[in-house]
């Protein structure tokens, strides 16, 4: 058995500009991302940082047909 504490799983995407990111949601209103340190001058400084982002909103799809019960 294992002490560590699943925190989210986490998706490769790019940025806009074409970088690599990963991301994962913490909460229904939180996300993570993880991105390489591209200021990295120094051993000392970390290679990614992560940041806490809110989701973007997301408007309500209508639901297909196939998904109301009875149609």
């Amino acid at each position: 058995m294992t002490d560590l504490i699943r925190l989210t799983g986490l998706w490769r995407s790019q940025t806009k500009a074409g970088d690599t990111m990963l991301s994962g949601s913490i909460s229904p209103t939180s996300k993570l991302i993880i991105l390489a340190n591209s200021r990295k001058q120094k051993d000392s400084e970390p290679d990614y940082i992560a940041f806490m982002a809110p989701h973007e909103k997301q408007e309500k799809q209508q639901p297909e047909k196939s998904q109301i019960p009875g149609l």
